[in-house]
């Protein structure tokens, strides 16, 4: 696992962050390598993980949904994290789609 995966997953960890899955994407995506998901307990949850994150992470290009924290999208270049809430990663079900990559 690459170095920038384990402090994102460390840093998530850190923050009691749920569900954590790590797909590995590189030859697939030209945009990132990684991308990371994660379920917050609830919204308050989702905004700690996201500023633990924003401590740890070597590179944060953009943050985007962090007004409403149920889906916050952070843009670590190689790697993209998505924190939810649970409702959110029901909903928008992106594991799915990483598995059929």
């Amino acid at each position: 696992m690459e170095d920038i995966v384990k402090v994102v997953v460390d840093a998530i960890e850190e923050k009691k962050g749920l569900d954590i899955k790590v797909y590995d994407l590189k030859g697939k995506s030209p945009f990132f390598d990684y991308s990371i998901l994660c379920t917050g307990s609830s919204s308050r949850n989702v905004e700690a993980i996201v500023q633990e994150l924003k401590k740890n992470m070597p590179l944060v290009k953009g943050i985007e949904g962090q007004e409403e924290a149920n889906w916050v999208l952070i843009d670590g270049g190689d790697v993209i994290v998505s924190v939810f809430t649970k409702d959110a990663r029901d909903y928008y079900n992106l594991d799915e789609f990483y598995e059929s990559v």
